[in-house]
């Protein structure tokens, strides 16, 4: 079979209709065949708004001007696109809009596969980057061409407004979790060959949020937060020494820090959501512990516990990881209610929380209000 670029030859035979040529397509879906007009009308009637007779005058036309080319072998890329200019001199844009192939170019393609993503620093570069980077640019597209109106869609790309996250614009943005759902049920993931059932120990319940949260990234665009953090382990943490304490803080860190299994193999952007004090509304509720039982106490009674634990925590967090840089993921976000000010310790913490801020640019966030916290989810 000749390439692509093959001349046909100049003998009498070169004179035959269109229809007589033996030409092969390679097609999108990496097959060859044998060249059919049909599937030139069957596309625009298929995917988009023509008139029938439109789609056959369209048709025969790429028919001819494919025939005047002299190739062998065409693709179905290059048939979509004369198919597509012959539509705008037509002056059918909007049936043309309707047809567009959506993709990169072979230039744009190997740019991204060979050189490192320059537009979001928590993206490494390696196959599953790539992967992100082609399918976000596919999805740019879509959204554009198919999601959005074309005045927004220009305005965008005029740099009039801005469009977040266009690449995942079929995904929510964040999500706000409560460990409370997993200290119940354990861990039943969707495809997972295996099934946890509630956690006995802290570790197993620190790992089983953390696998959670990974296979809660595949579903949004953005941070999968986890309420209450400190206050919803302590049930667990009854009895337990100040050097586990503390082993307990780095395995929740570490955890997240080096879990690069999320969106292009990045770390798991997560947020862990603190308090000192018990606020109001987390006050009287009946507290769940090991192997998902209710404990017969209220979350108000284990204040030591939680407090021990955050404390514990932003040792962790001032520490920084083996080379004494700061930990970006997961971001801990300190609540405070008007009841933190009034609750022992909390002088000493404040100022630990902002001596971690000054050295390690975290906590990102402090928060105040007697309201608990509401998480809103936007699509892209």
């Amino acid at each position: 079979m000749k390439s692509a670029e093959s001349p046909r030859n100049t003998s009498p035979n070169s004179e035959r209709e269109s229809t007589e040529i033996s030409l092969f397509v390679r097609t999108s879906d990496e097959e060859i065949k044998k060249w059919d007009k049909s599937r030139i009308f069957d596309a625009l009637m298929r995917e988009t708004d023509i008139s029938e007779d439109a789609a056959a005058i369209v048709a025969r036309e790429v028919e001819k001007m494919i025939g005047e080319l002299q190739l062998d072998v065409i693709t179905a890329p290059l048939i979509r696109e004369l198919t597509n200019a012959k539509l705008v001199e037509y002056g059918l844009s909007k049936i043309r809009r309707q047809h567009t192939r959506l993709g990169v170019p072979l230039y744009d393609a190997r740019q991204i596969i060979m050189s490192p993503n320059k537009e979001n620093a928590n993206v490494p570069h390696g196959p599953e980057a790539t992967n992100l980077t082609l399918a976000e640019q596919i999805k740019k597209e879509f959204a554009l061409l198919e999601v959005f109106s074309q005045d927004l869609a220009d305005a965008h790309m005029r740099g009039d407004i801005h469009l977040h996250d266009l690449g995942m614009v079929d995904r929510p943005y964040c999500s706000g979790q409560s460990i409370e759902y997993v200290k119940k049920f354990g861990l039943n993931l969707p495809n997972a060959i295996s099934i946890a059932k509630p956690a006995k120990h802290p570790e197993v319940l620190i790992e089983q949020v953390v696998k959670f949260s990974a296979a809660l990234q595949g579903n949004f665009a953005g941070a999968i937060g986890w309420d209450a953090f400190n206050l919803f382990l302590a049930p667990y943490l009854t009895n337990v020494d100040d050097a586990r304490m503390k082993q307990l803080a780095q395995i929740l860190v570490f955890e997240f820090a080096q879990q690069a299994v999320a969106r292009g193999g990045q770390s798991i952007f997560s947020d862990l959501n603190l308090y000192w004090e018990v606020p109001d509304h987390f006050q009287n509720v009946d507290a769940i512990g090991p192997n998902g039982q209710f404990t017969g106490k209220v979350y108000g009674d284990y204040a030591e516990e939680s407090q021990r634990f955050v404390n514990a925590l932003f040792d962790v967090y001032l520490e920084g990881d083996a080379m004494g840089r700061p930990f970006f993921f997961p971001k801990p976000n300190v609540h405070m209610t008007e009841k933190f000010f009034k609750t022992d310790g909390h002088e000493e913490f404040l100022h630990k929380i902002c001596q971690t801020a000054t050295e390690k640019a975290i906590p990102t966030s402090c928060s105040t209000g007697a309201e608990p916290p509401r998480y809103l989810s936007a699509a892209a």
